[in-house]
């Protein structure tokens, strides 16, 4: 009776400093080394949030250009005003929307941002949210792993998960991927349960068509994540026995999940394949969203194609969020587990993966640990236990192995402190006041929040290089700045037939963080707009003069022929923010 008081303390003692561990790191998080959202994507999708709290739909103050050509080509009536969103799967932006309207964000004035103010209060919310979902994901992939292998090494994966410092980034960054961690455990929860139950000669019918309910979901919080789907779906019509019903079975669910918003794309621009489809072409995303041009172009994608491959194997582990044993899975393949179950389970995480790898290749990803279509981190917790188990079996050959207390789990203890090194660098580097800008991937959040909105009204509309960040901030309707003059003047000659282009906003964002070459290319005549602040600065000439040659420049901002004469600057030389408007500017309360 003693011993198991004994026992039951020290349980109690152990889940105690692990629950104050999490409860810490998610403050310091979400406070302390919180300085604003760090993904224009998640920006972007919280402003569309706001939007559907206001009871204005699904609906976007960001306004690609691709999605008015989109529109005209199918002769929709253009509002821009009231733009459909087409570009970002629903289910993350509605979360938000749930969040924002409880704390009352549906209105701009009660988190206006003051003068002395570094931080929009709305981004720490959006940050809580997804934090909160990595929580739950640390304690589904706990009950998923622990169900798989044991306890101890579900303990090892959940420690190793609140150590990442990745995995924190991700929380700050406003992506969905949090969300999709939780649903994907989820749906991989179901699954081993179906897996289990097959294995065990029962009826595997109703975990593994919930677990389509969850991948249903997962689909609606990252359309890229139906190339999960579909690896386990063959898996699902291979190994599941009766093999037609559940096949047919998890069809059906997915088709039920994704009809509505296909739905609601063909009747909202007359594309049933949304705007996001279009990335695939034209060498990368940005550059197919700013182009005036609908055309499909399948141009180089295969070389595109394998060079994102290519990419994705030798970055694996870096894409994998730093979790040291989760590259160790593939050397599972290998092992001739006891278990059938564990054995078979692991094609399926192998097939889900290869899949997920392919549809990542296809449409691109870069080398950021955070880029918006990184599918890797989803696979991270399943395969650092595979991964983990495999080194426990190799310890176990080991003589310290037969040490009790500390030297018989050192392989444990070092695996922990690999993981957790960039974040007590992180820690210290904040112990020591060594804090980042908080102007986030050149975002100046007081400049748009405060002068920006100032100078607008509510029905405006921009033209600007940064419209994910004027929408969420300013909470003005933006459309991004099109490459070339002449798309520049579709667009005036669109809205003309309803709220004319009331100004151009142009800022650090068309150049930060990118040669001058790499900026010209994706900015193309229009380029030049971005380098004013500087050349006016370095010449100490004005603008106007400097570009009054320039056949692309002048018709815009020049003070004499422009269509966009009085200029506002909104913030300082080394993160240069300027307001061009169309009529004298005055500042609104």
């Amino acid at each position: 009776m003693n011993a198991k008081s004994a026992f039951d303390s020290g349980n109690f003692f152990r889940r105690a400093i692990f629950a104050a561990l999490l409860i810490g790191l998610f403050i310091l998080h979400t406070v302390f080394s919180f300085d604003g959202l760090t993904s224009r994507t998640g920006i972007d999708q919280a402003q569309v949030g706001r939007e559907v709290a206001r009871g204005n739909g699904l609906t976007t103050k960001f306004i690609r250009p691709i999605t008015l050509q989109q529109m005209i080509e199918n002769e929709k009536e253009i509002n821009l005003l009231h733009i459909p969103e087409t570009y970002h799967s629903p289910l993350n932006i509605l979360v938000y929307a749930g969040v924002l309207k409880m704390v009352g964000a549906d209105d701009f004035e009660n988190y206006k941002m003051e003068v002395n103010d570094k931080l929009y209060k709305l981004d720490r919310i959006i940050a809580i949210t997804c934090a909160t979902f990595f929580l739950i994901a640390i304690g589904l992939n706990y009950l998923l792993i622990s169900r798989i292998f044991d306890a101890k090494i579900a303990s090892i994966v959940a420690l190793i998960m609140v150590f990442s410092d990745y995995m924190w980034k991700i929380t700050q960054t406003g992506l969905p991927q949090m969300l999709m961690l939780t649903l994907f455990s989820a749906a991989c929860y179901l699954a081993w349960r179906a897996v289990e139950a097959q294995e065990a000669e029962r009826k595997p019918l109703v975990p593994a068509l919930l677990s389509g309910f969850f991948f249903g979901l997962l689909a609606l919080s990252h359309w890229m994540t139906l190339w999960i789907f579909i690896g386990y779906f063959i898996f699902a019509c291979f190994y599941f026995r009766p093999r037609g019903v559940i096949a047919i079975g998890l069809a059906l669910i997915m088709l039920f999940f994704i009809a509505g918003p296909i739905i609601f794309y063909w009747t909202q621009t007359g594309d049933a394949k949304g705007t996001a489809f279009h990335a695939i072409h034209a060498g990368g995303a940005d550059n197919a969203m700013r182009q005036f041009d609908g055309t499909f172009n399948v141009k180089g994608i295969l070389a595109r194609t394998a060079q994102s491959t290519l990419l994705q194997i030798s970055n694996v582990h870096n894409y994998l969020g730093g979790l040291i044993l989760a590259p160790a899975f593939f050397l599972c393949l290998a092992h001739p587990f006891k278990r059938s179950s564990i054995a078979i389970f692991r094609w399926n995480i192998l097939i889900m993966w290869i899949f997920a790898s392919i549809g990542m290749g296809i449409y691109g990803l870069t080398k950021s640990q955070l880029d918006p279509n990184q599918l890797h981190l989803l696979f991270a917790p399943l395969m650092c236990g595979y991964g983990i188990a495999l080194i426990s079996i190799i310890w176990s050959h080991c003589p310290l192995s037969q040490q009790a207390g500390f030297l018989g789990n050192l392989h444990i203890a070092v695996i922990l402190l690999i993981t957790a090194a960039p974040l007590i660098l992180h820690i210290k580097q904040l112990s020591d006041n060594k804090r980042p800008s908080t102007s986030i991937n050149g975002v100046d959040m007081y400049s748009l929040n405060g002068p920006l909105h100032k100078v607008t009204d509510n029905e405006d509309i921009i033209i600007s290089d940064q419209p994910w960040a004027v929408a969420w901030y300013a909470d003005r309707h933006a459309i991004w700045l099109p490459q070339s003059y002449d798309d520049f003047s579709k667009i005036e000659a669109i809205a003309e037939g309803g709220n004319p282009i009331a100004g151009l906003h142009i800022s650090s964002m068309s150049y930060r963080g990118e040669d001058i070459q790499t900026s010209l290319y994706k900015n193309r005549d229009l380029a030049a707009l971005a380098y004013i602040p500087w050349i006016t600065y370095f010449t100490r000439n004005e603008s106007a003069s400097i570009m009054s040659k320039n056949a692309s420049i002048a018709p815009l901002i020049d003070p004499q022929i422009g269509r966009y004469p009085h200029k506002a600057s909104l913030s300082g030389l080394f993160e240069p923010s300027t307001y061009y408007s169309r009529t004298k500017i005055r500042v609104r309360n």
